[in-house]
């Protein structure tokens, strides 16, 4: 049995002895003012052993009838609280009507009127802090409902006791006045519960959490837009539902790690919450042309490298390697390559120029047969004598594989570090250039580039 279940079972067992011995006590000295205080406690117990009820199905999980829990079960259960305290409120306001009216005789007070009431007051303070306790830590409205409903019992019956000593004094119409007072303030606790119990089960939340949670989401790195933005509460538990735009020319890692920013800067501003978080690839204004071209390149799923971008006055020129299998026939490659230069200009603007140079796509593994020393060291001879032309320090590490179409050759070299990095291409080009002259059976040639050491 769960704590809330405990708490509201204690609750249900003192509504039902207080309400028997108010009532008791009221029909022997023919009291309206401390009946319908005992109908009131009456129905604190009636909507004790509702709450009970209703915390034991609200603690389910969610399932695939009630993907969001089933908290909502609390809500109803304060729904009905509130309605039986009108209903009560209407029906002792009829009769303390009737007997002020009529001129009823006033009730005979005892001391033990008194005691009952005194008692009750007690117990039902107790009950409500631990209620009310207890509904904050487990962020229940049913046990806070509960909760009011004894707070309430204790007010009434203070009004019960100052009917009581009023009509000691010789005012015989105390009675029925003190009941029509209860049920005004039974009334409007009912009409206060139904109020805010309809708020919560029509998804109704304060305008000042969707800005504050807006404008902090809108503050991290990353986040572009926020297009929707909904939270909703069931029970304890707060759902937050939002779509955001980030840039399109982010990766999958850079969209995931704003997602996770998101989720946190969430949980750490509500207590309880889960959040689901869409996001949405869009453009924006400080997108390069480089980028733009990766990203139709992207959605097409086809490889590229070496993009050269032109301006011929008013219009651009975009020249690039498209890579597509080796073994594919010209015909089809030229259809890959077609596909490639309608979607740049699709997102770049039709008047573009663009220029594709097909390029082989290496498999992802390739044998690699491992070559005599005296071959590797020929090679990186070769590569010695043309650093030194070139401006190429310190040639080494020089590895080189027989492929399967020719020779592959890797070298590392250096160069000073403030050097920039179009010239250290150039040299490195032409360094490799001189290899394959010298030995034309290098199919494949790779640089490594490093600054001199001081």
């Amino acid at each position: 049995m769960t704590r809330k279940e405990r708490v509201a079972l204690v609750s249900l067992v003192a509504s039902l002895s207080l309400t028997v011995a108010k009532l008791t006590i009221g029909l022997m000295i023919g009291s309206l003012a401390l009946i319908t205080d005992a109908l009131h406690s009456g129905t604190d117990a009636i909507a004790t052993l509702v709450t009970f009820l209703a915390v034991r199905f609200a603690d389910r999980p969610a399932d695939d009838d009630h993907p969001y829990g089933h908290g909502k079960f609390e809500d109803l259960a304060a729904l009905g609280e509130g309605t039986l305290l009108l209903v009560l409120a209407g029906g002792v306001a009829v009769e303390a009507w009737n007997r002020f009216a009529g001129a009823a005789a006033a009730p005979s007070v005892s001391a033990i009127a008194f005691a009952v009431l005194g008692v009750e007051i007690v117990i039902n303070l107790w009950r409500a802090s631990a209620l009310s306790k207890a509904a904050k830590e487990t962020g229940s409205r049913a046990l806070a409902a509960d909760a009011m409903h004894f707070l309430s019992d204790v007010a009434s019956s203070v009004i019960v006791i100052v009917g009581f000593i009023a009509t000691l004094y010789g005012a015989e119409w105390a009675d029925p006045v003190t009941a029509a007072a209860i049920a005004v303030f039974i009334g409007w606790l009912g009409l206060r519960m139904i109020r805010r119990t309809a708020d919560e089960l029509t998804d109704r939340v304060s305008p000042s959490i969707a800005r504050t949670l807006r404008r902090l989401l809108l503050d991290l790195p990353g986040v572009v837009a926020i297009d929707q933005l909904r939270v909703r509460t069931v029970g304890p538990r707060h759902f937050v539902d939002i779509s955001a735009g980030v840039p399109r020319t982010f990766s999958l890692g850079e969209t995931a790690t704003v997602k996770g920013a998101m989720v946190a800067a969430i949980m750490a501003e509500i207590d309880d919450a889960e959040a689901t978080v869409s996001l949405i690839p869009v453009p924006i204004n400080d997108e390069s042309v480089r980028e733009r071209v990766f990203l139709a390149a992207s959605r097409e799923r086809i490889p590229v490298h070496h993009i050269t971008i032109q301006h011929l006055g008013d219009r651009l020129s975009v020249s690039l390697d498209c890579e597509v299998d080796g073994a594919m026939p010209l015909g089809e490659a030229h259809e890959v390559a077609s596909r490639l230069e309608a979607a740049i200009r699709a997102e770049i603007g039709a008047e573009i120029e663009v220029e594709t140079h097909l390029e082989p796509l290496y498999p992802d593994l390739i044998q690699g047969e491992r070559l005599p020393d005296e071959r590797v060291a020929a090679y990186a001879a070769t590569l010695r004598m043309a650093a030194e032309t070139h401006g190429v320090s310190d040639v080494h590490n020089v590895r080189a594989r027989e492929i399967y179409e020719g020779v592959f050759v890797a070298f590392h070299c250096r160069f000073p570090a403030a050097l920039p990095a179009a010239e250290v291409h150039r040299r490195a080009d032409a360094v490799e250039r001189s290899a394959r002259i010298a030995f034309p059976e290098i199919r494949r040639i790779v640089s490594h580039p490093e600054p001199i050491r001081e």
